[in-house]
């Protein structure tokens, strides 16, 4: 994996070998490089607009069919707003999956595009993130300034 700077703080990535981006993570370790201009026009432009359809041909993410429809339920949360793992779960039509949403949010390769830091418990509180939940605190503020 590289690692790059964002405004976020250090990010690391990885891409196949057709050059899609197979992973984008929050770290703790030092950036290595600038980010190529290609992600950087990526990331503001999924923060501007969201994750389009077009950006789908920059990016590949192997999971199971429900969790490709939990990750793409998350992009349907607007930028600064949150929803709760229930909700998710009603949204995909499996009212009861809601650990299994969790656990497909786990697994989600590319957090900054598919934002699941957006995904509350249902008594309103931070529950389960995989960069931590003062992580999953600082994303949400951020998100509510802009």
């Amino acid at each position: 994996m590289k690692i790059v700077s964002s405004k976020w703080g250090p990010l690391a990535y990885e891409l196949n070998a057709a050059g899609k981006l197979t992973a984008l993570e929050f770290t703790t370790h030092e950036p290595t490089e600038e980010a190529p201009e290609w992600l950087r026009d990526l990331m503001l432009r999924v923060e501007q607009t969201g994750f389009q359809e077009a950006d789908r041909e920059h990016v590949e993410m192997k999971g199971t069919s429900f969790q490709q429809d939990v990750w793409d339920a998350l992009l349907t949360i607007p930028y600064g707003e949150t929803r709760t793992y229930k909700q998710i779960a009603e949204q995909i039509g499996r009212p009861k999956a809601v650990r299994a949403v969790g656990q497909a949010l786990n697994r989600n390769p590319l957090p900054i595009l598919f934002p699941c830091h957006r995904v509350i418990g249902s008594s309103g509180k931070l529950v389960g993130f995989a960069g931590g939940l003062s992580e999953k605190q600082r994303l949400l503020e951020f998100e509510m300034k802009k």
